[in-house]
């Protein structure tokens, strides 16, 4: 046998309760239960709510601040006297300079034309014009409130421009062009702005701080999955070198540790497998070394011996091994067809009654002495696979007949949910310490090479494995009888199919 410790991790891959007695069915094989409100699909969707809740969150706290910020660094509406002054003289300079070519062409057009015509021409031009362009009195002007200087160029009929107002939204400005021999004035009202210039430069500390805020927001969400995922990645390289130890952190934010114990169990079940092989080819060569060993002997045996009567004796023992080693290679290769990953079995429905009863009569050819007693009410019929469920049932009673003493009793019984056999024995029994091993493959409990009990060990590893594919279990308890009890059961609510397996 393997040593202790890749024996329990053989009994781990092949599900084997820890504790005698019946174990709690599963809804598949190596299924694990699991509440579909916390599957991946809702983590994802948690991880999207939280990202989006999150920069949400971050582009209200960025909005905040930038109002703030704006409304700190706004001009006052109000500026004193001195300031407004400046300000009024500086702007209104810059403007007339800008519109004198403007002004004078105005000019030169009114005054070429009756002054009766005047307020026709300019209602023409208003036509064409984007902004409003009118003639007024210049009283009426004055009682628009211009600055000082204004008022000084007005009366000496000089061309005058005003900012009215100014902000970042753009700039109010007033032209005024005094018609020479009149009290008439062309007042001109335009909207300049904003420039690019300057709404950059005052949305750039802004814009900075919404995208510092995002990109904090973004940096705080993301980096824990970052950090999360790389140390997945490497564990998985760690893993894929050789490593079958290796084992991601399960703690941390979802989905990150969904996945991190999705590639645990998987490696989990990876680093079983991989010990139940190396466990299962140390057992099969082990099987394999003593009738290959009697054969060579045997043959050698042959070459030597002379009497005829001993040659035919000897070629009887060459094909007994013969027939052990056909035997041996047809149970791995029904074990290795039953492996977890294999394709489900396809069912029928079977007779559990008719099943056993026709199993005691071939039992009975080789065992006459012992007694053989079914207890079932009624015919019971199951789903599963026939050919499969026939073989578990079989070695069971095998399995029994080898250790009873006189008699043998099967259970037979089936409720709303499972169907049960319970093969009872009054041998020996099986020590509680020893229950977990009994469906490991090539195990015999008394550990003698002399084939007093016969079987390779693996029967019960296969009665397991059928049940497995079964979505059920199989497990040993004490029997009323004083020896063994083994017993199987199943779920018998599934669909039937034929059995292609």
């Amino acid at each position: 046998m393997t040593r202790p410790e890749a024996r329990d991790a053989t009994l781990a891959a092949q599900g084997v309760p820890s504790t005698p007695g019946p174990p709690r069915h599963e809804s598949g094989r190596g299924a694990r239960v699991m509440n579909p409100r916390v599957g991946p699909l809702h983590q994802w969707g948690g991880l999207f709510f939280r990202m989006y809740a999150g920069i949400v969150a971050a582009i209200i706290v960025a909005l905040v601040v930038m109002v703030r910020m704006s409304t700190q660094r706004l001009p006052p509406q109000a500026l004193d006297a001195e300031q407004a002054a400046a300000h009024a003289e500086t702007s209104g300079r810059e403007l007339e300079g800008l519109t004198q070519g403007l002004q004078w062409l105005i000019e030169q057009e009114l005054l070429s034309q009756p002054r009766e015509r005047w307020g026709e021409v300019v209602a023409e031009w208003r036509r064409h014009f984007d902004y409003p362009i009118e003639l007024r009195a210049q009283g009426e002007v004055l009682g628009m409130n211009p600055p000082e200087r204004v008022r000084q160029r007005l009366a000496r009929g000089v061309p005058s421009a005003w900012m009215k107002s100014s902000g970042v939204t753009g700039d109010r400005v007033f032209l005024a062009l005094p018609l020479r021999g009149s009290e008439q004035v062309v007042v001109q009202e335009l909207r300049l702005g904003p420039s690019p210039e300057r709404a950059i430069e005052f949305l750039a500390p802004e814009t900075a701080v919404l995208l510092a805020v995002l990109g904090l927001a973004v940096l705080a969400l993301t980096w824990p999955m970052y950090r999360h995922v790389t140390r997945l990645a490497a564990t998985a390289s760690t893993f894929g070198q050789g490593d079958l130890q290796a084992r991601a952190e399960a703690r941390g934010p979802e989905p990150m540790g969904h996945l991190a114990r999705t590639f645990n169990d998987m490696a989990e079940r990876i680093q079983r497998m991989s010990q139940e092989q190396q466990a299962s080819l140390q057992a099969i060569s082990h099987e394999l070394r003593t009738p290959i060993s009697r054969l060579h002997f045997a043959l050698h045996l042959a070459r030597e011996t002379q009497e005829v009567a001993a040659l035919h004796a000897q070629l009887a023992d060459m094909e007994q091994d013969v027939d052990e080693l056909d035997q041996l290679t047809e149970e791995l290769l029904t074990f290795a067809r039953l492996h977890r990953d294999a394709p489900p079995l396809e069912r029928e429905r079977v007779d559990l009654t008719a099943m056993v009863t026709e199993l005691f009569r071939q039992l009975a050819v080789f065992s006459p002495d012992l007694r053989l007693q079914l207890h079932a009410e009624g015919t019971v019929e199951a789903e599963g696979s026939g050919r499969y469920l026939r073989r578990a049932l079989g070695n069971l009673l095998r399995n029994a007949q080898r250790h009873a003493r006189s008699e043998v009793h099967v259970h037979v019984s089936r409720d709303a949910a499972h169907c049960t056999i319970a093969v009872d024995d009054d041998g020996p029994g099986i020590p509680s310490t020893e229950r977990e091993r009994l469906f490991l493959p090539f195990t015999r409990l008394d550990d003698s090479r002399n084939r007093k009990t016969g079987g390779h060990g693996l029967g019960l590893a296969i009665t397991h494995r059928i049940m497995q594919a079964h979505r059920g279990q199989a497990w040993v308890t004490e029997s009323s009888l004083g020896g063994a009890r083994v017993a199987l059961s199943w779920p018998n609510a599934q669909e039937v199919r034929g059995d292609k397996r």
